[in-house]
């Protein structure tokens, strides 16, 4: 039986656990949090153990873990705390030799300076780990959540707007740059499902794994939602890469980080960040997910019209 840990129990965790579930493998799911959370207390072939995170907390907690997925999001020293922690405790582990850092963007080798509030944080988790040789360990990448394009009660994942550009309901959608650059989108459950079947193999991991449900770009996206949606017809707004660096520089010393962090999200779209390089997705897909369909955007929109559910 394999033993797997989630730390940071919120909406990508939902899927994580139910797509480990749904392996139907001998498995035992640890959940790390500082709080049970119902949702999770619900779920078959868990065990919740409570962490403050610290070092000492994270060795007791690992001691009959063989795989540590990190879903925790912070822009704040709390990431690098919580991963130091982990790469820590995974090294003094006798049994857990194998992480999944929190992630969760796009082409992180071509672009690791997007987005810009990864660079303090993800960037210095990223060259710690590749200083080391105790952990394997795997940076794992998909774009945007594709989530965001459905009704709020069809997804685990809250919504994100003005930060996620289109606003179906008010038919509006804020393109950053042209609207020509690639764009990836991939859906939170075939997230689940590639995270729950990398920490279930025993092919070694890459550096680099990357997945996509489709590739494309906003101005294409915008075709497509007036295609699916006849009745709507959206207003579109641009904002060059120039007056994105503006925004970015006139907001650089708000107490707010708020406006700051929305120009670095809208610079990752613009710059062409967020797209995962398609030809390592098709090698990976292969090696890692053969069993996988990854739905594309009308896909993914069709189920979730259908459905009167969480998909």
């Amino acid at each position: 039986m394999s033993t797997i840990a989630v730390a940071g129990l919120g909406d990508v965790a939902k899927y994580v656990v139910e797509e480990l579930n749904a392996l139907s493998l001998p498995l035992k799911i640890i959940l790390l949090s500082r709080e049970s959370r119902p949702w999770f207390d619900q779920q078959p072939n868990t065990i919740f153990r409570k962490t403050d995170y610290s070092v000492e907390s994270l060795v007791k907690h690992l001691i009959d873990v063989d795989v540590l997925i990190c879903l925790i999001h912070s822009n704040d020293h709390f990431y690098n705390d919580v991963h130091e922690a982990m790469i820590s405790a995974c090294k003094a582990s006798p049994k857990c030799k194998r992480f999944i850092p929190s992630e969760c963007g796009g082409d992180i080798e071509k672009f690791p300076q997007h987005p810009e509030f990864y660079v303090p944080t993800h960037g210095a988790i990223r060259t710690l780990l590749e200083e080391q040789n105790d952990i394997e360990y795997t940076l794992f990448n998909q774009g945007w959540f594709m989530d965001y394009f459905i009704s709020g009660d069809r997804s685990y994942l809250k919504r994100i707007l003005p930060v996620w550009p289109l606003d179906l309901e008010q038919q509006t959608i804020r393109i950053p740059g042209t609207g020509n650059e690639p764009i990836t989108f991939t859906s939170a459950r075939d997230t689940g499902k590639a995270l729950a079947r990398l920490a279930t193999t025993n092919t070694k991991w890459v550096k680099y794994i990357y997945i996509a449900g489709e590739t494309t770009t906003w101005n294409n996206v915008v075709k497509l939602i007036e295609k699916i949606y006849p009745d709507k017809k959206l207003k579109i707004t641009y904002k060059s890469l120039e007056e994105l660096e503006q925004d970015r520089a006139q907001h650089l010393n708000d107490k707010d980080p708020s406006q700051l962090w929305l120009a670095f999200m809208d610079l990752w779209n613009a710059t062409g960040a967020s797209a995962v390089p398609m030809n390592k997705v098709e090698e990976q897909r292969k090696k890692y997910f053969p069993d996988i369909h990854f739905s594309n955007i009308e896909e993914y929109i069709t189920t979730a019209e259908k459905a009167n559910h969480i998909i």
